[in-house]
């Protein structure tokens, strides 16, 4: 019996570094890195629920302008601002486009992250040396050559004759050029959520079998060209076309005339499952800094739902996670509303809070 020595690396998140050199500088190889923070709110439910919670915390109720000079829903959209926010704490980073006319800002629109790439000088000796100074805007980027990308604006808090221009929004982030979201570090632990749930599914559809073995005996008598055939056969006929990876088909050489169906189930794989999904759960929680409030389930192990403690929970929640994130939001939104009136003050309305009314 010949033994085989497999060493296994550890998970690799997939993350690539931004193409610098190239005509415009994306996400990873086409925005791959986007892709890979998509697929992680798309395969992991506990993910998922975290971010579109917290999203909507940022919200709330909307925006207002407290200096009441404009109605802030005249220049975007409940709708693009919704979008704006959850690319800002799904990808790290947003990109609203700005529509000027007459030199001012009348339309604020959300650009999806993964149609925008960065325009940098790379000219040595220029001023703004490996600076951002404008954005690439394309359809699809794995089909750039039927899609080229068109140079945007950058943004500019100063009068300019651009008609379209784009900002920016960026997660503090040691990445200069695309920031890592603030849950970088739980991609693993959606991974294996998402893995977890694959896993699930393939046992459903096996039957809630285990890995099954056939034994087909007297191998001999059969040709090479036959047992091809009768081992497509029985796996179609044992599992479907859907799950014909979950049976191994073996033709022995043997005087038995019985086949002999084997079972093989892992042990322990109810409590290994269990263990792996409310460790991912946690994981996740703690990347996204907010353990308790999101989780609020009455009479469950290590969740309470007293009144006092949920508040001090959501209490916790808005300085630790929705503060911070609104801060950089309004720091930049403020900047494109002050260009349409400097007198704005534009301002996120928490649930329950009392809304200014503003002058049309």
């Amino acid at each position: 019996m010949t033994t085989e020595h497999f060493e296994f690396s550890a998970y690799e998140t997939g993350i690539t570094k931004p193409s610098l050199g190239t005509k415009y500088t994306l996400n990873g190889n086409n925005n791959e890195n986007f892709k890979r923070y998509q697929d992680a709110f798309d395969d992991s439910p506990t993910n998922a629920f975290i971010i579109k919670t917290i999203v909507n915390y940022i919200i709330g109720e909307g925006i207002e302008d407290k200096s009441g000079k404009i109605n802030p829903y005249a220049y975007i959209s409940k709708q693009d601002l919704r979008l704006i926010c959850f690319d800002f704490k799904l990808f790290g980073q947003a990109f609203p486009q700005i529509i000027n006319y007459q030199k001012k800002p009348i339309k604020i629109k959300h650009t999806p992250v993964l149609r925008v790439g960065l325009n940098i000088d790379t000219d040595p000796k220029s001023n703004d040396y490996m600076e951002v100074n404008g954005y690439w805007y394309c359809w699809d980027y794995l089909q750039k050559y039927k899609f080229a990308p068109k140079l945007v604006a950058k943004f500019d808090l100063k009068e300019n004759d651009n008609t379209y221009e784009i900002q920016h929004i960026k997660q503090l982030s040691s990445e200069p050029y695309f920031p890592y979201p603030d849950y970088f570090s739980g991609l693993k632990s959606a991974k294996i959520e998402s893995a977890l749930i694959d896993d699930a599914v393939n046992h459903v559809l096996r039957g809630f079998q285990g890995k099954t073995i056939i034994n087909v005996n007297n191998g001999d008598m059969v040709g090479v060209d036959e047992k091809d055939v009768l081992i497509k056969q029985i796996k179609k006929d044992w599992t479907g076309t859907e799950n014909s990876d979950g049976v191994t088909v073996s033709i022995n050489e043997s005087a038995d005339q019985a086949i002999v169906v084997d079972t093989i189930e892992p042990r322990g794989r109810n409590d290994q499952f269990v263990t792996y999904d409310e460790t991912c759960e946690i994981k996740l929680m703690a990347a996204h800094s907010s353990m308790n409030i999101l989780f609020q389930r009455p009479g469950s192990s290590g969740f309470s739902n007293n009144a006092d403690e949920i508040a001090t929970a959501t209490d916790s929640l808005y300085l630790g996670v929705i503060n911070p994130m609104r801060e950089i939001l309004l720091e930049n939104l403020n900047l494109i509303f002050k260009k349409i009136d400097s007198a704005c003050n534009i301002d996120f309305i928490n649930f329950g809070q009392e809304k200014l009314i503003a002058n049309d």
